[in-house]
């Protein structure tokens, strides 16, 4: 700009841009170059996309970046300076005067340089939301930017609601699932009131198939809260009571056989252990196919039988029948649908229900500073004392079948879980184990898994043996443990996992030579981990599914039966579904 003097001299002045332009408009040209440097570091190419395409975007971003102490280029934390730089570019009043406002509210930006920060958690998609609403009414436009790497998004879950689906025809409640000797899963399915006549689902070993069929006409409508699935090799069975007492009905074919064993452990071939009754164990004629004898003359109808709460479920004392030898516990063989004559059992003042599986009988009896396992074995009517197995037997009963091979464990509960102890050591629960090949039962064979854990398995047979997984974890670190056992003895080996994100254990087991553990992040989102023990540190997590809010179902209740090929994660919410992991990672949901 040229100014003439007073005396007719020119003086040359020299004038910024942003003052021919105003300095709004000089602010708005940084604002904007910030604003778009900022929202493509957080957003990547979607920082142009409307809100309903730019949220999911976003959170597949948050998913692949999970929070975790990380270096300074990890995403978000790398967006900070842009979000320094466009919180000072911006004036206090006007239309900027919100932008900058909501800097300060969500990243805590001051005039201070480097005072922002931001944090992946699940805060950060209303944040940005509110930022681009707040920029837009600043009249920030994006323009292309230099030098801003755009974020890696995670690879979408492998389940969504969409393809969430059950294999039940409608909301049905679900009994099981039990593990058969040959891998299959199988469980029941009942309504929640007034009488059913129940359905049954099979899941083929491996649990990649399942069929589920509708009970046969001749299966009577029963009270749906005493129905249960048979852990049965040649069938699907369901049991419920009648005024017979508890029957056992082949859904296929309306059959009907005896039945019997603790609730959720219902068997028609074996050996049963129940408290003997005054009248016959039975429940009236010896085969539940045949009707009753008409006794002569009229006599008053016996009132029907009810369960007796608390009591395993097996047979209820019927009314009516022979009186039964002792009051004590006694011993049934089933087998071709009938159950044999009771067989009393001697056992002195046994600690719990005695456990059977196939024709053995496990029982824990007091002994001076513990307890002993005392075992003995029924078949074709003739009870057989076999060898005590002593030992560190404290805790509940596990056990696991593998064709004709039956392994089993004693192990207590951990910390936090009602009145549990360490059975151990301090700060340790003792694992004891023994498995049945036919010719006996193994030495007993001991391990021990901390008390304070998180979480653990059931007890899962393999060819070899049975194993046990557990997680410990606090918000330093978490230990994944495994407990592999054989009739020689039980091995143990753990790894540390750093900067595991977990909120919440779903599960954690064998899984043939792998572990898996499945958890709910800090994000919400439900990831699985799988590998060899020895590399989970390292080893990838998938996105099994996320919360409702980004698109992902609702679940309800795990069930979890692991086998050493694969594993069935059953989830009872209104409607059951079922997903097969696999040991490769692959998660998939299994439909009929």
């Amino acid at each position: 700009m040229i100014e003439r003097g007073g005396h007719g001299r020119a003086r040359l002045l020299v004038v910024a841009p942003c003052a021919l332009l105003g300095a709004v408009a000089c602010g708005d040209d940084a604002s904007g170059k910030h604003w778009s440097e900022l929202a493509t570091c957080l957003a990547g190419p979607a920082a142009s996309l409307g809100v309903a395409e730019r949220v999911p975007k976003i959170r597949q971003v948050m998913l692949g970046n999970p929070p975790a102490p990380a270096a300074k280029d990890a995403w978000p934390k790398r967006c900070t300076p842009f979000a320094d730089e466009l919180y000072t570019s911006l004036d206090n009043s006007g239309k900027p005067q919100l932008l900058k406002r909501k800097l300060h509210d969500r990243f805590g930006c001051t005039d201070a340089k480097g005072s922002c920060a931001i944090a992946g958690d699940t805060a950060l998609i209303s944040a940005t939301t509110e930022l681009w609403e707040s920029a837009k009414s600043a009249e920030l436009a994006l323009m292309p930017v230099a030098n801003v790497p755009a974020p890696s998004a995670a690879t979408p879950p492998l389940v969504d609601a969409k393809s969430w689906k059950s294999f039940a025809p409608k909301p049905l409640r679900v009994s099981g699932p039990v593990l058969t000797g040959d891998g299959r899963a199988l469980l029941a399915l009942k309504t929640a009131e007034g009488r059913v006549r129940p359905m049954a689902c099979e899941f083929a070993a491996g649990f990649a198939k399942v069929r589920c069929v509708a009970g046969n006409d001749k299966v009577p409508e029963l009270p749906p809260q005493s129905v249960e699935i048979v852990n049965d090799a040649h069938g699907l069975f369901a049991a419920g009571l009648t005024e017979k007492g508890l029957v056992a009905y082949n859904l296929e074919t309306g059959e009907t056989s005896a039945v019997g064993g603790r609730s959720g452990r219902l068997v028609r071939e074996g050996v049963v252990v129940e408290k003997a009754v005054k009248e016959d164990i039975t429940g009236g004629p010896e085969d539940p196919t045949k009707p009753a004898a008409k006794a002569k003359g009229k006599a008053k109808p016996a009132p029907k039988a009810k369960p007796g709460k608390g009591k395993s479920a097996m047979l209820s004392k019927p009314q009516g029948g022979a009186a039964a030898p002792d009051e004590g516990l006694v011993a049934i063989e089933l087998s071709n649908g009938k159950a044999g004559k009771p067989v009393k059992l001697a056992l002195t003042s046994p600690v719990g229900e005695p456990l059977t599986l196939g024709n053995q009988i496990l029982a824990l009896t007091p002994t001076e500073g513990g307890a002993e396992l005392t075992v003995k074995s029924l078949s074709h009517g003739r009870l057989k004392d076999s060898p005590s197995l002593k030992g560190n037997w404290a805790g509940a009963f596990h056990t696991c079948q593998k064709g004709d091979t039956y392994a089993f464990a004693t192990y207590a509960g951990r910390s936090g879980q009602g009145s549990a102890k360490p059975t151990g050591g301090e700060g340790k629960t003792a694992v004891t184990f023994s498995t049945y090949s036919g010719s006996g039962w193994s030495k007993p064979a001991d391990a021990t898994m901390p008390f304070d854990r998180a979480g653990e398995s059931e007890l899962v047979c393999s060819a070899n043996g049975a194993s046990i997984a557990w997680l410990k974890g606090d918000k330093t670190s978490t230990t994944i443990g495994r407990i592999d056992c054989k009739a020689d003895g039980c091995k143990s080996s753990d790894v540390t996992l750093p900067g595991f994100d977990s909120t919440y254990l779903w599960a954690v087991a064998p899984l043939g030579d792998k572990v898996f553990v499945l958890y709910r992040s800090s994000l919400g989102d439900t990831r699985v981990r799988v590998a060899a023990l020895a590399d989970l540190p390292n080893a990838k997590d998938t996105i099994v599914f996320d919360v409702g809010d980004f698109g992902g179902p609702t679940t309800g209740d795990l069930g979890v039966l692991a086998s050493d090929t694969a594993a069935l994660l059953l989830f009872r919410g209104d409607q059951p579904v079922a997903l097969r992991l696999g040991p490769d990672g692959v998660v998939s949901v299994i439909s009929s």
